[in-house]
């Protein structure tokens, strides 16, 4: 079982195929398994790496705490660990998160990134949707009026409607299932610290305030019909760092990943192929 050892533990990985590296980070609360119709699509083209973030799955758990810097250290602490002298990063919503941090506090061990959904600070709507799931949890549990809720807020409404969009909610509530309530808490709150919403926060600067360091390439992608964050959230983070590509999924929701893979996959080899070329 491919372990790396990182700051106060190990964390669990896979690889696939072969050439430069490519790092896939999931979304909040998923394991490697997030990006099982990815892998195949992007293993010609380079060696494609999928983890299961400390906390999750077959990696350990973090003595120390658990927040968005530390995951990000994990991560170039696993670039080292392969062998790699630095790593295409790939982050989808949560994931984004981590491997802008990670461009940002070791952008040696960074190649290029591409940002999937993701955040770059919470807006009112994302800090509210997030405490509405601590609440759900305090008085319902992590159950399946939770994941209804996810659910709701992470597929697109007409991928929901077909077959493939049941199966992906069916699995989707398996994976919220699979999380401890207090591991899960612990992740939202992890989140609500990153985006600086906690009171003791008051008058820190959101990690957009740092964009314009990122000095790597990236491709900025987001679905049409993303509600939980929005075309506008990734319009903000594109135009907040230097030279960064934009572009939409159409007809897609939260999960490109799950809703879109052949055409998110497209977007993220498209770029990588000329990154790499260059």
């Amino acid at each position: 079982m491919p372990m790396a050892p990182v700051r106060d533990g190990e964390i669990y990985y896979e690889e696939a195929g072969a050439g430069e590296a490519i790092i896939l980070l999931p979304g909040l609360g998923h394991d490697h398994t997030y990006y099982a119709k990815t892998v195949p699509l992007l293993s010609s083209f380079g060696r494609v790496v999928t983890i299961d973030p400390r906390g999750l799955g077959q990696s350990g758990e973090s003595k120390s705490g658990y927040s968005v810097e530390a995951w990000a250290d994990d991560v170039v602490r696993l670039i080292e660990h392969i062998g790699a002298p630095r790593a295409h990063l790939v982050g989808s919503s949560l994931g984004a998160c981590v491997a802008m941090q990670a461009a940002l506090d070791a952008p040696s061990s960074v190649a290029s990134l591409t940002l999937v959904a993701g955040f770059s600070e919470l807006d009112t709507a994302l800090e509210m949707n997030f405490r509405l799931r601590l609440k759900m949890m305090e008085e319902m549990g992590l159950g399946d009026a939770l994941a209804m809720h996810i659910s709701l807020w992470t597929l697109g409404r007409s991928f929901l409607d077909t077959a493939e969009g049941q199966a992906a909610k069916d699995k989707l509530f398996a994976s919220v299932r699979r999380n401890s309530p207090e591991r899960y808490r612990t992740f939202i709150n992890t989140i609500l610290r990153f985006g600086r919403c906690d009171p003791d926060q008051a008058g820190q600067p959101k990690l957009t305030a740092r964009l314009g360091e990122i000095r790597v390439p990236v491709r900025v992608i987001v679905g049409e019909q993303d509600i939980l964050t929005p075309v506008s959230v990734s319009r903000r983070m594109a135009d907040h760092i230097q030279g960064a590509e934009f572009c939409v999924v159409p007809e897609c929701g939260h999960i490109t990943f799950t809703e879109k893979p052949r055409e998110t996959a497209a977007l993220i080899e498209e770029f990588l192929r000329r990154v790499v070329k260059h």
